[in-house]
């Protein structure tokens, strides 16, 4: 009888412990924007809608959102001013490894070199 108390016990300790916590929620989940820009059938607008979800997934820190989003921007132009903005918003974060994934995405060379050297001249 006491050992099944103190096995009890044991047990409501461990629950109580380890379910007080609340856990970690990480960053927002901003794919859903990034997925309902996909959807516009207008291009124009469809960049222009992934170009923001982009921005905000930059802000939010979701880098995942952001390296499904800028590919398919169309507007070329567009799209490496969005990937140099989003590159420096999770660079200086501290996102060092995103933003570097994040700039190989802008089309100029001369950009796209430049942003990569400032990134990873503090690694």
């Amino acid at each position: 009888m006491r050992s099944v108390l103190k096995l009890a016990a044991t047990i409501l300790v461990l629950l109580v412990s380890c379910g007080c916590r609340k856990a970690d929620p990480g960053p927002p989940n901003t794919m859903r924007q990034v997925l309902g820009a996909l959807q516009i059938r207008d291009a124009r607008e469809r960049d222009t809608a992934l170009a923001a979800a982009c921005r905000e997934s930059a802000d939010q820190l979701s880098a995942p959102a952001v390296l499904m989003g800028i590919p398919r921007i169309e507007d070329s132009s567009l799209r490496d001013e969005v990937a140099e903005d989003c590159a420096v918003i999770l660079g200086d974060a501290g996102q060092t490894e995103a933003a570097i994934e994040v700039a190989k995405l802008i089309s100029s060379e001369s950009k796209r070199d430049d942003l990569l050297a400032r990134l990873t001249e503090g690694s």
